[in-house]
């Protein structure tokens, strides 16, 4: 297929063979499938007319054909809109447990799980959180969710109970799945809530027994459960919120992120189109199998991974917590024929010497997305594992749905070409006025789509302040060059990105200056060779007294995630300020 795929995007097929492989594909693969490559082929001019003349006023467009159907498309219903064509086919499992669950199994869990929460008292609209590691049972609480016309918000499992509190109450969720490890913090931190409506609900993936008190997940989903079917109207719409995800934007504490149905699956499209697309179409003998050993709580797993590829027929495995063991043995086990990872991931496979060319040996592509990746570290994996595997570099944001560019062709410090319906300009600041600017000049980069968030959850100001009409300011510094590849170079915004994870430098100091020594502080991210960046503040202590950088690294430490723990202290005179009291924080990163 993919050789087909190649003759397409190379225009070289003559007129008589194209009829002898439709035919010959209709026979044994999907016909709707070649439907979009006898789309894309007929439209051959008007693509190479885009890919010559791709930029008007400085605002660079998508090379690709647009997409269409997500107007009114319905998540769960794209989802599983072909699921009766592989009913057998393993959909989801546990590389640790082996549990798993069929296509025609998960499509009769989530029915009848959507059922069940919509007898729960909860209400259309109403947000559900998830606290869960990379379990299959996700995907289940995820599309039953979404079939039942509630919205979303994902949490890490690994926080303390003080950050799932407020996101908790922030988010004003009414019901939460977790497991039976991460119950004691979770009831924690709703002790004084309110608003929860129902009792904890525990699903049983082996980690400990059913707390009392709480629902049994596998209660909610009995066979004499009738399945939530089309026939039960919800009044579910396109532009009702779908996901809630927390996010620092360009500045500032988490907010929440409002992703619509229609904003989901135009992404899931855009990142399907012919010549970005890497999945294979399944069949009942033949599909995909990409592990997921991304935290399921982050969109780059939500979309591009699990709804794209569950979509597809593909075979996912999961990975419930990272270890270089535990992920080598998956490699092993399962050839998996697709990997989507961090830059970090990347770098262990590199570095370590254990890992060889087996372990890759059905891989067509690696994307690495969340945080650049060196080329240096692209040809060591060419060079020492596979000289093979095509690397890919993506790029986007939870704002963004998330994907906003891509390409499977392009310089390898290139993040690709923007996705189908997508607009792209590079904003330079003049006295207070914002143009744009032509290829390679360097700006904040702008970004106009479907993928784009609906704004942030009851936070008007902050939408305001991200968004320019309908243009979101992405707060990323980059540039794009003649032939439309779009580069990162860098970051207007403050946020800090560990191992790939968001950090919200405002948080650290609102921890930080809990301590009564403590008169002002700063924090930035400062480069780190493993986890790309580490958190540094620089603190200005009350006069007289003295603090040991360890004691204030302690103090963050027991309030917040490993990741977000601060990496150097600094204490100087002064924090560099604005005349409007702004933190200037290119100072601090000059020192």
């Amino acid at each position: 297929m993919s050789m087909y795929r190649s003759l397409f995007s190379r225009r070289i097929i003559g007129a008589n063979l194209f009829r002898s492989i439709d035919k010959l594909y209709h026979y044994y693969y999907d016909k709707t499938h070649l439907t979009r490559l006898l789309s894309y082929y007929r439209s051959s001019n008007e693509q190479r007319q885009l890919k010559t003349n791709n930029t008007r006023d400085n605002i660079l467009n998508s090379p690709f054909m647009n997409i269409h159907g997500y107007e009114n498309a319905l998540l769960h219903e794209t989802i599983f809109q072909d699921v009766n064509k592989w009913p057998n086919n393993i959909a989801i499992e546990c590389a640790i447990t082996g549990r798993s669950y069929t296509y025609q199994q998960l499509r009769k869990h989530v029915g009848r799980l959507a059922m069940s929460l919509r007898k729960a008292k909860l209400l259309q609209h109403d947000t559900i959180a998830i606290i869960l590691p990379n379990i299959p049972e996700y995907a289940i609480i995820l599309f039953a969710a979404v079939e039942a016309g509630l919205r979303i918000t994902s949490l890490n499992p690994t926080w303390n109970s003080l950050e799932i509190m407020k996101q908790i109450e922030n988010s004003e969720t009414k019901a939460i799945f977790t497991n039976p490890l991460i119950y004691p913090t979770v009831k924690k931190s709703i002790e004084n809530n309110s608003q929860i409506k129902l009792p904890i609900i525990i699903v049983n993936d082996g980690s400990g027994s059913i707390p009392s008190g709480t629902i049994n997940f596998n209660d909610f989903m009995k066979e004499d459960i009738e399945e939530f079917t089309k026939n039960h109207k919800t009044g579910v719409n396109p532009e009702d919120d779908v996901f809630l995800l927390y996010s620092s934007g360009t500045t500032g504490l988490p907010k929440g992120v409002q992703l619509s149905h229609r904003n989901i699956v135009a992404n899931i499209l855009q990142i399907s189109c012919p010549e970005i697309a890497l999945l294979t179409p399944a069949t009942e003998t033949m599909h995909d199998v990409v592990p997921m050993v991304l935290p399921f709580f982050h969109i780059y797993a939500l979309v591009p991974l699990m709804s794209s590829y569950l979509r597809a027929g593909a075979r996912l495995v999961c990975l419930p917590q990272f270890s270089v063991e535990n992920y080598m043995k998956l490699l092993e086990n399962y050839k998996p024929t697709l990997l989507y990872l961090v830059p970090p991931i990347i770098q262990m496979m590199v570095n370590n010497e254990n890992v060889t060319s087996k372990h890759v040996q059905n891989v067509r592509a690696v994307v690495s997305g969340a945080a650049p990746i060196g080329t240096d570290t692209i040809n060591k994996f060419h060079e020492r594992i596979s000289n093979k595997v095509t690397f890919l570099q993506g790029y986007g944001m939870t704002e963004t749905g998330p994907v906003i560019s891509l390409s499977k062709n392009g310089p390898s410090n290139s993040v690709g070409y923007p996705v189908p319906n997508t607009q792209v300009r590079i904003v330079q600041y003049k006295d207070d006025q914002s143009i744009n600017v032509g290829p390679n000049e360097t700006g904040e980069i702008y970004v106009r789509g479907p993928q784009v968030m609906k704004g942030y959850y009851k936070n008007r100001q902050a939408t305001e302040e991200i968004m320019d009409g309908d243009w979101i300011k992405t707060g990323d510094v980059g540039k794009y060059d003649e032939s439309g590849y779009l580069y990162i170079e860098g970051r207007t915004k403050e946020l800090i990105k560990v191992k790939g994870f968001q950090v919200a430098p405002a948080e650290l100091e609102d921890i930080i200056r809990g301590l009564d020594v403590i008169d002002d502080v700063a924090v930035i991210g400062v480069p780190h060779d493993k986890y790309g960046e580490i958190p540094k503040a620089f603190i200005v202590t009350k006069k007289g007294v003295t603090v040991n950088s360890d004691d204030v690294k302690n103090f963050v430490a027991k309030q917040v995630s490993s990741y977000k723990q601060i990496g150097h202290v600094q204490f100087i005179d002064k924090i560099p300020k604005s005349a409007a009291g702004k933190i200037l924080r290119k100072e601090l990163h000059n020192m």
